[in-house]
């Protein structure tokens, strides 16, 4: 019955207004062309995106159709036309720009009422939802990336983080008491695997003196699972946990696919991984323009303070997941003056502790998003998902050894790449634990927009932001020290 719900919600959607004589809608429409550069990676190993240049453009049409008294159907569809960030010329003699097509929404809202913050309102089907539409890049972490492992997500308007498309498939329940508004959402999973599950998220905010909100919130990530053994996979290997197994007493050598799911602590203890996790969140927003009253003098956006921290993950698991200080993310921005010349100029900065590699080559399986031609062996289309990050063994895959001092070594090509204690360490990542982001932004006319952005960010190459598992680049984030940047561009018009 929930698998077949977007059906249902579409049939929905359709009908209704064919059962009218007419009904009244409005039209919102985007096209967009952006353009930027990888200026510097250090991580070289598996691919090259120096001096890479990425390109897109897109457009988006958008409608809304009053369907009655407080109801609403939302549809709209987008595409994108997406040239491959690739690391060297032979790849990019092959490789053509692709298109990608997406649903922005496909919804049914109910209000109680027309005011701005409604006592109640219900969205069910593919909307979209911000709980801070002040952020510009980093941050959002309640209900952007995975638990265990938990990865960040960002990128400059990428598609899995512009939030005018619809991010939730599910439902939405919105309750508004003057300056406080809460939300409760139910979504299923869809952009990465473990794919179907549904997780339980809660948002409150509060505003006071209309300069200043917090609000906090939590996450309850893949709480209802589509399939336990791959949510939770301690039954995946067959006879791993089993009475006619004896791997774990008799201490045998595990295979790379075996360690993907468990681990065997020094005290004899085996930790099942699991990638369903509970997350908590808390956020503020100050306009300190207004309680300065220093309106007149700087423009709209000029002078917000924001910030965000957050609990990715908050129970402990085996060494990987041992210290809940690193899995705590915390993010704070604010908008620099800029006395009208521009919509915005922000600065964020992030702090984020994990000891692992952000990579989502070990989050593929054969029921959903996964890839073959990855070089390791033991990601191939038969694994399940893993909660446990991509180690050195993983990196390494068939082209390279491990050698005993750490080292990386090709035979075929005889070269030798030192990673073990390095930026490029996947087990000791901790040369990427900053990031920042400069943003701006400048409307024309009411309808043309121009924006930019140079940052270190959880930047992933495309293809991997639209299609994720794909095995011609694009399954990690590229930048791993505080030196690697890129700068993006783009020219817009709306309407």
């Amino acid at each position: 019955m929930i698998k077949g719900f977007p059906l249902l919600v579409g049939l929905g959607l359709w009908a209704l207004p064919m059962s009218a004589q007419a009904v009244p809608f409005k039209l919102h429409s985007k096209a967009w062309t952006d353009v930027g550069k990888v200026m510097k990676s250090s991580d070289t190993l598996q691919t090259n995106f120096n001096r890479n240049w990425q390109q897109t453009m897109g457009l988006q049409i958008s409608g809304a159709a009053e369907l009655g008294a407080h109801l609403q159907g939302g549809f709209g569809f987008g595409l994108n036309q997406v040239y491959h960030a690739l690391g060297n010329s032979e790849q990019e003699k092959f490789m053509l720009s692709r298109y990608i097509n997406y649903v922005s929404e496909a919804r049914v809202t109910w209000t109680s009422d027309d005011a701005p913050n409604p006592l109640f309102s219900v969205d069910v089907g593919d909307f979209a939802f911000n709980y801070a539409p002040y952020v510009k890049n980093l941050g959002l972490y309640l209900f952007r990336g995975p638990v265990y492992p938990g990865f960040l997500v960002s990128g400059f308007k990428e598609y899995h983080t512009d939030t005018t498309r619809a991010s939730f498939l599910g439902f939405h329940l919105h309750n508004g008491l003057g300056n406080f508004k809460q939300d409760l959402l139910f979504s299923s999973e869809r952009d990465l695997p473990p794919s179907f599950d549904w997780s339980l998220g809660y948002i409150a905010r509060y505003k006071a003196l209309d300069a200043i909100e917090i609000g906090a919130g939590v996450n309850f990530y893949h709480l209802i699972a589509e399939r336990e053994d791959i949510t939770t996979p301690s039954s995946s290997v067959p006879g791993l946990f089993g009475k006619d197994s004896n791997l774990i007493a008799s201490g045998a050598p595990y295979t790379p696919y075996q360690l993907q799911y468990f681990e065997v602590l020094p005290s004899g203890e085996t930790v099942v991984y699991t990638h369903r996790g509970t997350k908590v969140m808390g956020m503020f927003n100050i306009d300190t323009k207004r309680l300065l009253r220093l309106e007149g003098m700087l423009g709209k956006k000029d002078l917000q303070v924001y910030g965000e921290a957050a609990i990715i993950g908050t129970k402990d698991y085996g060494t990987i997941y041992a210290k809940i200080g690193d899995r705590i993310p915390y993010m704070l921005g604010v908008n620099l003056p800029a006395f009208g010349l521009l919509d915005f100029f922000s600065l964020e900065v992030e702090h984020y502790g994990a000891k692992y590699r952000a990579d989502y080559s070990k989050l593929g399986y054969d029921r959903s998003l996964y890839f073959k031609n990855i070089n390791a062996p033991q990601l191939s289309a038969t694994r399940g998902p893993s909660a446990i990050p991509v180690s050195r063994k993983d990196l390494a895959g068939e082209k390279w050894t491990i050698l005993d001092n750490g080292q990386f070594y090709n035979p075929q090509t005889d070269d030798t790449v030192s990673v073990q204690g390095t930026s490029i360490d996947p087990e000791n990542m901790t040369g990427d634990d900053w990031k920042w982001s400069l943003n701006a932004e400048k409307t024309v006319l009411g309808h043309v927009q121009f924006s930019g952005q140079v940052a270190n960010d959880h930047f992933v190459p495309r293809p991997a932001r639209t299609t994720l598992l794909n095995e011609n680049g694009g399954l990690s984030q590229i930048f791993i020290t505080m030196k690697d940047w890129y700068w993006m561009l783009r020219v817009g018009y709306s309407f």
